[in-house]
C-alpha cells in the first residue's frame, strides 16, 4: 500500500468550499453576507440592514474615504469589548481594524473608510445597540444582543473579483400571488459607472437561487440586495449571500 504524506492527511481531497473555508488556497476567502430588518415595507426596494425604515431606498455611501464613529446605547459595552471593523479605504483597498468600545461615549476609527462591509464583536456580546456613523449619518449598526451587523451589502475590494454561488431570501409571513415580495440585485460598477438591478423575481415566502457557474462581480462593485413588499408592512424579512473573493491575478 502506498502512504500519504500529513498534508494530503489534511484535505488534499476535501471539497474545493471546504479548502476555500480552511484557508488552504491562496487568494481565495469564503465571503457570507447576511442581511436581517422588521421594517420591510412597499414603498420601494431597499437594501435589508438594521438602518432600514419602511419608506425602503438605497442605501448611501460615504463620498470618500471618513473616519467612523462608533457608540453604544449602552454604558455596559466598556473598553473591555472590542468591535472588528472590516471594508474599504480610499480607492477600495481592502482593510481592517479592531476598535475597544467605551459605552455611551463615541470613539473613532483610526483608519478611514469609503465602504463598510462588516462590524462584529471580537470578545463579547454587545449589551446596547452599537452605531457606526461619520457626521450624523449612520453606515452600519450592531443590534443589541446580536454581535455583527446584519446587512445586505457588499463592496468588492480593488484587486479582487467576487464570485456569488447563490442568494437565499426569507419573509416572515407566507404571501399569495396578489400579495407578494420583490427581491432584486443591485449593481454600480464604480470604475466604469454601469448600475444594473440584476436578478430581480418576485417570492410568496422564500426565494432560493444557486449560481452555477458563479456570477463574477467586479472590483470596486457595490453590491445591494434589496426588497420590498407588494403592499402593507412592515414585515420582516432576511437574506442570505454567498460566495468566494479571488485576488485578481497582478
Amino acid at each position: 500500500m502506498g502512504t500519504y504524506s500529513s498534508a494530503t492527511r489534511q484535505g488534499a481531497y476535501e471539497p474545493f468550499d471546504l479548502q476555500v473555508a480552511r484557508g488552504q488556497i491562496d487568494g481565495h476567502t469564503p465571503v457570507y453576507i447576511f442581511g436581517f430588518s422588521a421594517a420591510i415595507g412597499s414603498s420601494a426596494l431597499g437594501p435589508v440592514w438594521e438602518g432600514q425604515t419602511q419608506s425602503g431606498g438605497l442605501y448611501a455611501y460615504p463620498g470618500s474615504a471618513v473616519q467612523m464613529s462608533i457608540v453604544s446605547d449602552s454604558a455596559s459595552d466598556t473598553t473591555a469589548k472590542s468591535v472588528l471593523v472590516t471594508g474599504l479605504g480610499a480607492n477600495y483597498v481592502l482593510q481592517s481594524e479592531t476598535i475597544a468600545l467605551n459605552g455611551t461615549s463615541a470613539v473613532t476609527t483610526v483608519n478611514s473608510y469609503l465602504r463598510i462591509n462588516s462590524v462584529a464583536m471580537t470578545n463579547a456580546v454587545n449589551t446596547g445597540n452599537i452605531t457606526i456613523s461619520n457626521g450624523g449619518t449612520t453606515y452600519a449598526k450592531i443590534s443589541a444582543g446580536i454581535g455583527a451587523t446584519q446587512m445586505s451589502l457588499y463592496t468588492v475590494p480593488a484587486g479582487y473579483t467576487f464570485y456569488l454561488t447563490y442568494i437565499q431570501a426569507d419573509a416572515s409571513v407566507g404571501f399569495t400571488s396578489s400579495n407578494y415580495m420583490l427581491f432584486a440585485e443591485y449593481n454600480k460598477n464604480n470604475t466604469t459607472g454601469a448600475v444594473t438591478y440584476a436578478g430581480q423575481a418576485t417570492f410568496v415566502q422564500a426565494y432560493n437561487q444557486p449560481f452555477g457557474p458563479p456570477v463574477a462581480h467586479a472590483e470596486k462593485t457595490d453590491i445591494q440586495y434589496l426588497i420590498k413588499s407588494n403592499s402593507g408592512g412592515p414585515f420582516t424579512a432576511n437574506i442570505f449571500a454567498g460566495g468566494i473573493l479571488i485576488k485578481n491575478p497582478d
